[in-house]
């Protein structure tokens, strides 16, 4: 019983995580799409080529974004 209750509380925290990435991600775009006026795909790309050319991931660059370009 103490397995599955591990395994089950590991899963929630990974989900957990994989929605705040995604929340940090969605929120990067939505400034990009403001404030550039690109398509959803645009901004996804842009934040793509960062992550690659710097070799830094993508949740990670989306998150730098945020926080750099957050309205006062």
């Amino acid at each position: 019983h103490a397995a599955v209750a591990l395994a089950s509380a590991r899963t929630i925290d990974q989900l957990e995580h994989a929605m705040e990435t995604r929340h940090a991600i969605g929120e990067a775009m939505g400034i990009l799409r403001e404030r550039h006026r690109m398509s959803e795909d645009e901004a996804f790309n842009v934040l793509r080529r960062l992550s690659q050319h710097h070799n830094i991931k993508l949740r990670d660059v989306a998150q730098r974004f945020r926080t750099e370009h957050e309205r006062p």
